[in-house]
């Protein structure tokens, strides 16, 4: 509706009787980092982060280490929307005079590189904090006292390409009811299939739209769910840059739950000419594990379709052992076999073409349908 809420204290373990201020928070909400002058640190005031957990509630911060943190203090930290880029200004690493702005990004082992000094004519012997960046990564904003002008002015430079952060690219979505169109209020995840790891989770506004900034070229599995309703999922690669003003747009149909209805398992995968299940597929499964387990009531049957590469004998049981791996998984995961069917389609119902590499990989699938509802 436009208005903000009332603003509520964090409270301990973040807030302290010490220093704590200029928060910065990352594009998945999960990451807070600030500046505390707490016991525990390197001296005077230093850089500290925190991770919310999967209850909602923040952990105990951590401070950033020595490689981040001196002596001196480390102020205004600035997390970029790619999630490992930091931003902060200094008086404790080597510089132009008072604070300075640096740069470090966040390794694989989640420590930091080395901080590197964004230079003059960037940094001067005053003091220049603040630093904020566009999510494109160009633009960037910062406070300073120079010029002999009266207290800080804000200024902005385009930031030399060494020390820019990766690319991003917004994604904005609309779930709505696939059979009246309402709009729906639904959880959504994003997860990055290279690294099968769960980016963003979250919930949609009242009026079922969201937006999210993620990192640029990665594939990323889409998963929707609301209760009552089949889940959407879909996977895509996130290429070029899509701006605030001109995001990537999906609008998504989730589907009730009731005998007959469909769904397509986008984030199944297999090996190539096998039945064997990549480990990209286990968030998408556990997702179906889930959804059955909300809904006891109902038997499924897990289709598999293949594309018409191959013979048809040779398509038909490959899909039916694709079929029967997702079965194994669910009865693994102790969902009963009793509302469990599975059955191989081969090439029989393509939903694309077979001469282009889309139109297959779109005819290569597993489908769940609803076939019974236990009385």
């Amino acid at each position: 509706n436009g208005k903000w809420t009332i603003p509520y204290n964090l409270g301990p373990p973040i807030n302290t009787s010490a220093w704590e201020s200029t928060p910065s928070i990352s594009a998945d909400g999960r990451m807070l980092f600030f500046s505390s002058n707490r016991p525990g640190g390197f001296g005077g005031k230093d850089l500290w982060y925190s991770v919310l957990d999967e209850k909602g509630n923040w952990a105990v911060p951590v401070n950033l280490g020595e490689s981040i943190n001196t002596p001196g203090d480390e102020i205004s930290p600035f997390i970029h929307f790619d999630g490992k880029t930091l931003y902060f200004a200094s008086d404790g690493h080597p510089g132009m005079g008072g604070f300075d702005n640096f740069m470090s990004r966040m390794k694989s082992d989640t420590t930091w590189s080395a901080p590197q000094n964004l230079g003059y004519p960037i940094n001067d012997a005053s003091d220049d904090m603040g630093l904020v960046i566009e999510a494109s990564g160009q633009k960037a904003y910062f406070s300073s006292k120079r010029d002999n002008n009266n207290g800080k002015d804000i200024f902005f430079f385009t930031l030399d390409e060494s020390v820019r952060p990766d690319a991003v690219s917004y994604l904005k979505g609309t779930v709505v009811d696939g059979e009246t169109g309402r709009n729906l209020v639904a959880e959504y995840e994003l997860i990055n299939l290279s690294t099968n790891t769960v980016t963003m989770r979250s919930n949609t506004d009242e009026k079922g739209n969201f937006l999210v900034c993620l990192p640029s070229g990665f594939n990323y599995g889409i998963n929707i769910s609301k209760p009552g309703y089949l889940f959407y999922s879909d996977n895509f690669m996130l290429e070029g840059e899509h701006s605030v003003m001109e995001p990537l747009v999906k609008r998504i149909y989730l589907n009730p739950i009731k005998v007959g209805e469909r769904m397509l398992l986008s984030n199944v995968f297999y090996e190539v000419d096998s039945w064997e299940l990549k480990k990209e597929s286990v968030a998408e499964l556990d997702n179906l594990v889930k959804l059955l387990n909300l809904n006891k009531d109902f038997v499924v049957e897990i289709g598999g379709y293949t594309d018409s590469t191959g013979t048809d004998l040779h398509n038909l049981v490959l899909s039916e052992k694709r079929a029967l791996s997702v079965v194994n998984y669910l009865i693994a995961n102790k969902i009963s076999s009793e509302r469990l069917r599975y059955k191989g389609y081969g090439n029989t119902s393509p939903i694309g073409d077979n001469v282009t590499s889309e139109g297959r990989r779109k005819n290569r699938r597993t489908e769940v349908k609803i076939v019974e509802r236990i009385k």
